[in-house]
């Protein structure tokens, strides 16, 4: 139950508001038609593979902070008199661009069920929503997505279920150059995981090998499943594709209620990435007054989120991946660095032991 419930944390983390909604499937993989289909194995791996990683480096790490995780990675340089640390800027960053994707998704969400509403009042509710994330501690939000996560896979298998019962396959094959493909799935995967690297890196403290790989699989499969049922949705229907929110679209037609259900299990998914980013984010907001870092990051967040919301899954989205596999590629090498550093230091323990053992008998 213990191995679920963190699978279930990091499955939360990583579903925002993009995943929920099915535009970050369609800009990612339905895109490309049929074809997508035929990479979800090599996504299935990735994902394995680099939450791995990231649960691996976190199993001996009590109390994980990014700042002092960074400086292992990479030495600060002198930048305008100030010493930086080249990782530090690009967490900032991709941190704001995923908390403005978040702020802008609630928004759009927001807009799709209440368009009746003037929209200034809605970027004055979801700003009040991420002063309360802001201050939301880890354990909620781990006892939260225990519970909203089996919501948001019923929700996107009954959303599934009724565009196969509603519309005929249309055998797509999307654009002809599927090139990009390749690409797309490892730069998606680790874009997904370095955003969720806070959760997943926390959650693998006090984990075995054995446990890593049992939640691994678990998240890798359950993601898997719901790429696949969100590929199946466009094929289906490939009008979806011109929606902002796909998968809010598709409740709205199954049932006045289930529409209201399901757009709650959207919001419910981008608090638990929205939080969880907040989370990694106020670290690069040290100071006395809690209240003028909240005030700062909001406004940050806020100036960002102006860009559309489509643009930013789709122009910006692809850049964080760039920089994920940087990182996790940087994260695997000084996790086996540590290991070696160790395994080396207990050797020469063992031996120097031995050399006392043996002077200590000649004399």
């Amino acid at each position: 139950m213990r191995l679920i419930k963190i699978s279930f944390v990091i499955i939360g983390a990583k579903i925002g508001a993009g995943f929920a909604s099915g535009k970050e499937i369609f800009e990612y993989f339905a895109k490309y038609g049929v074809y997508s289909l035929f990479f979800v194995i090599p996504m299935f791996i990735f994902f394995y593979w680099f939450t791995f990683i990231c649960l691996k480096f976190g199993s001996k790490r009590t109390d994980y902070n990014i700042k002092n995780s960074n400086k292992q990675l990479s030495k600060n340089v002198m930048l305008f008199g100030k010493d930086i640390n080249i990782y530090d800027t690009f967490f900032l960053l991709t941190f704001l661009i995923l908390c403005s994707a978040m702020f802008s998704g609630m928004v759009s969400l927001f807009i799709t069920y209440f368009g009746y509403v003037n929209k200034s009042i809605l970027y004055l509710i979801v700003a009040v929503i991420s002063i309360a994330l802001i201050n939301l501690s880890f354990t909620s939000l781990s006892t939260f997505s225990y519970y909203i996560v089996p919501l948001i896979i019923l929700g996107i298998i009954i959303n599934t279920i009724f565009t196969f019962q509603t519309n005929s396959f249309a055998l797509s094959f999307g654009i002809t150059n599927i090139l990009p493909l390749p690409a797309s799935t490892a730069l998606y995967v680790s874009q997904n995981t370095f955003l969720a690297s806070y959760v997943i890196i926390k959650s693998g403290s006090g984990l075995n090998n054995k446990q890593t790989h049992i939640v691994s699989f678990i998240v890798s499969f359950c993601l898997s499943l719901l790429m696949i049922l969100g590929i199946f949705c466009f094929l289906f229907n490939p009008t979806l594709a011109y929606c902002e929110m796909p998968f809010a679209e598709i409740s709205q037609c199954i049932n006045p209620i289930f529409s209201y259900i399901f757009g709650f299990i959207i919001f419910s998914s981008i608090i638990t990435t929205y939080a969880t980013t907040l989370t990694s984010l106020k670290q690069f907001f040290p100071g006395d007054k809690k209240y003028n870092k909240k005030w700062q990051m909001l406004v940050l967040i806020v100036l960002l989120s102006l860009l559309h919301f489509g643009h930013i899954v789709k122009y910006l989205y692809p850049l964080i991946g760039v920089f994920g596999v940087i990182y996790i590629y940087k994260l695997n090498t000084v996790s086996k660095l540590s290991f070696e550093f160790s395994f080396n230091q207990a050797n020469n323990a063992i031996h120097n032991a031995g050399q006392n053992t043996q002077n200590n008998r000649a004399c």
